[in-house]
């Protein structure tokens, strides 16, 4: 009787076991591959479907809802601001820049939440009659110049912005250093050159604070009050967190003119040309894909921000499965999209720019021909430290292409968009009053875009 007890015991675990596996098998694919609302990209990869009336069900792109480009009025307002240089000296033809300088703790998130702190606080700079100054890359805890990388002169000849060894150089020339003033909202920058200079100023007397962080959905009201804070400042230097720099945004007239300068470095220039050489002997006929996954958090950020999406844009009940389907960049998808733009996947030359997340995806179009600048799929890559020259490779070619799309709310996504407006070029696949918003001038009233 006991071994009978066992027995059927052992039959009952054995089926349990098999039960929770097939279980969580299941529920893996369903996660990975299923297409619910939430995840309505999830398609295998070899399954590109040949229905369209399908792809447009699960894809809904229109390349009329969905192209954003600027008007002629637009363009003549971004080419306005590039050409109004400004003097680094009192003698100068144009205007003069301050002496007062305003530094952001540009360490609010990765290499394009980076950029975009700078960016913006070079923007912002003349709003607070100040110079802006462009500081490092953080990378693991390391500073990287900015020279390795990006080339700002075309910049620094429009906007009132040096670097912070050029900072370094005009204080200590000064005969007054020990008699110029700082402040810090937030803590205040620990590293070199600022901290010895910072030692041998004088901090700021008593001064009104700013919340540490800054809620989404109490944003504009914070900013808006830092703004008229700063602007108050009378401190020669202040430095200010890198969140408020990052959400600084003056709109997208200014993003697009101000990102359109940015140059890369010679070393990038150079993998740049090679690569399109070896490629696209057609130069920049290509279509241009950015594949980002925010480490998972994207479908939530974009929970997050829905509401403010359906109130100030136009996107439409049924088309809101298309930023969702940013977070999961299929094949599939790609078909979609090349179909609304008239082209056709895999024939139209493809070029790939992604995080590292889903590599069977990202082998699956290298093995159909999309063409990536990955030390896995191009003989020539080289990089510089920390893959930064690499991320910057991929930057510019996304700029360069013909057609461009990618994930809406990803900052490389974004600053590539930026850039390609204020040269003439067109972003697809995304609702175009998404990008608007975001971009949106946090000292004016919100309106529908």
């Amino acid at each position: 009787m006991s071994n009978t007890y066992r027995r059927i015991l052992f039959i009952l675990y054995t089926l349990l076991f098999f039960l929770v596996t097939w279980l969580f098998g299941a529920n893996l694919n369903y996660y990975n591959n299923g297409w619910d609302y939430v995840n309505p990209s999830a398609i295998l990869p070899n399954s590109v479907q040949s229905n369209s009336s399908d792809l447009f069900t699960l894809y809904p792109f229109d390349a009329d809802l969905d192209t954003l480009e600027l008007t002629e009025e637009e363009l003549q307002d971004v080419s306005n601001r590039q050409e109004a240089f400004v003097s680094y000296n009192a003698s100068g033809p144009h205007r003069v820049c301050p002496e007062k300088y305003i530094i952001a703790k540009a360490q609010y998130g990765r290499h394009h939440n980076q950029m975009e702190e700078y960016m913006n606080i070079i923007l912002w700079a003349e709003r607070l009659n100040r110079t802006a100054v462009f500081g490092g890359f953080w990378v693991e805890g390391t500073l990287v110049h900015p020279a390795k990388i990006y080339n700002i002169s075309e910049i620094a000849q429009r906007y009132c912005v040096i670097t912070e060894d050029v900072l370094e150089e005009k204080l200590l020339a000064s005969p007054f250093l020990e008699n110029l003033t700082y402040t810090c909202y937030g803590t205040c920058l620990k590293r070199p050159p600022l901290t010895s200079l910072f030692e041998r100023m004088q901090p700021q007397g008593k001064r009104v604070g700013v919340p540490g962080f800054i809620p989404w959905s109490r944003r504009n009201r914070i900013l808006k009050e830092a703004f008229a804070i700063f602007r108050a400042q009378k401190a020669d230097v202040i430095v200010i967190g890198g969140q408020y720099a990052f959400l600084l945004h003056h709109g997208l007239l200014h993003h697009a003119a101000i990102y359109s300068l940015l140059q890369p470095s010679p070393f990038v220039r150079k993998k740049v040309d090679e690569f399109l050489n070896y490629y696209f002997s057609s130069g920049n006929q290509y279509i241009a894909i950015h594949k980002r996954h925010r480490e998972s958090s994207c479908k939530k950020e974009l929970v997050e921000k829905m509401p403010n999406f359906r109130e100030y844009t136009h996107l439409s009940p049924q088309r809101e499965k298309q930023p969702l389907a940013h977070c999961n960049i299929s094949i599939p998808y790609l078909d979609a999209l090349h179909t609304s733009l008239g082209l056709k996947l895999f024939s139209f030359p493809l070029f790939v720019a992604h995080d590292g997340q889903d590599k069977n995806a990202v082998r699956e179009l290298a093995m159909r021909g999309a063409r990536m600048y990955d030390k896995d799929y191009y003989p020539h890559f080289e990089d510089c430290e920390y893959g930064l020259c690499a991320l910057a490779v991929d930057y510019f070619l996304l700029v360069e292409g013909e057609y461009f799309s990618g994930n809406v709310i990803s900052s490389v996504t974004q600053n590539v968009c930026f850039a390609r407006l204020g040269k003439g070029k067109a972003c697809h696949g995304m609702e175009p009053g998404i990008i608007r918003l975001l971009a949106h001038d946090v000292l004016q009233p919100f309106k529908r875009y």
